[in-house]
């Protein structure tokens, strides 16, 4: 499979899911959920870069409890999976995550993760 630099993670996540069926185990979440980027700034700390932006959760992976999301700033947009914990009291380390330079990145790595 192939991605552009032009593809947006939503575009890449379809593609993903036309190729793959009920074999690729992420979904894209409605624009107005909140529920899981709420949580992910009970989990950061405070001087996270990436609450530094708006947070939006796009796409969760229905295996565990990753979850995708984009921080925009007005002059930046950050990309990571999160592995949520659902726990507010983290140590060091957590939550888990994977940063990503761009959206094709992001469809590398599902692509090699399925």
């Amino acid at each position: 499979m192939l991605f552009t630099d032009s593809m947006t993670v939503e575009e890449i996540l379809a593609a993903l899911t036309e190729e793959f069926g009920d074999e690729f185990n992420w979904f894209l979440l409605p624009a107005d959920n909140t529920s899981f980027a709420n949580e992910l700034k009970k989990e950061l700390s405070a001087d996270d870069p990436f609450l530094a932006g708006k947070i939006h959760a796009i796409a969760k992976c229905g295996s565990n409890d990753d979850v995708l999301f984009r921080s925009v700033t007005y002059d930046s947009c950050l990309l990571r999976i999160y592995h949520l914990t659902y726990s507010a009291c983290n140590r060091s380390g957590f939550p888990k995550y994977v940063d990503f330079p761009d959206a094709k990145s992001v469809g590398e790595y599902l692509l090699e993760q399925r």
